[in-house]
């Protein structure tokens, strides 16, 4: 399962929403993942689910957690390394994806 926080208002939420959605992204996501997006309102909203998983909003968004089948942290984004998802491209997405996979 990937946590996806962020918000509509986010211009890097959107990019990485659009990368999601090309090849080989949206089959890696297909075969090996749920995607749920998290809002976050203006940072005002489930920061609880944020903290749960370790996620540090305040380092930017969009901010992304993996969770094993049980719901266990494989990953929780601690730099904001896809805060900046407009200067990346969807390879890194792809890579990201690959990692993560079942």
């Amino acid at each position: 399962m990937i946590l996806d926080f962020g918000g509509n208002w986010c211009g890097d939420c959107r990019v990485l929403d659009k990368y999601y959605h090309l090849e080989p992204n949206a089959s890696l996501l297909k075969a090996n993942f749920i995607l749920v997006e998290v809002n976050i309102g203006r940072f005002d909203k489930n920061k609880d689910i944020a903290e749960q998983y370790g996620v540090p909003l305040e380092k930017g968004v969009p901010a992304l957690a993996v969770l094993d089948a049980t719901g266990h942290p494989l990953f929780s984004q601690k730099k904001g390394e896809f805060e900046s998802m407009r200067s990346l491209s969807p390879a890194t997405l792809t890579d990201f994806l690959k990692r993560w996979k079942r």
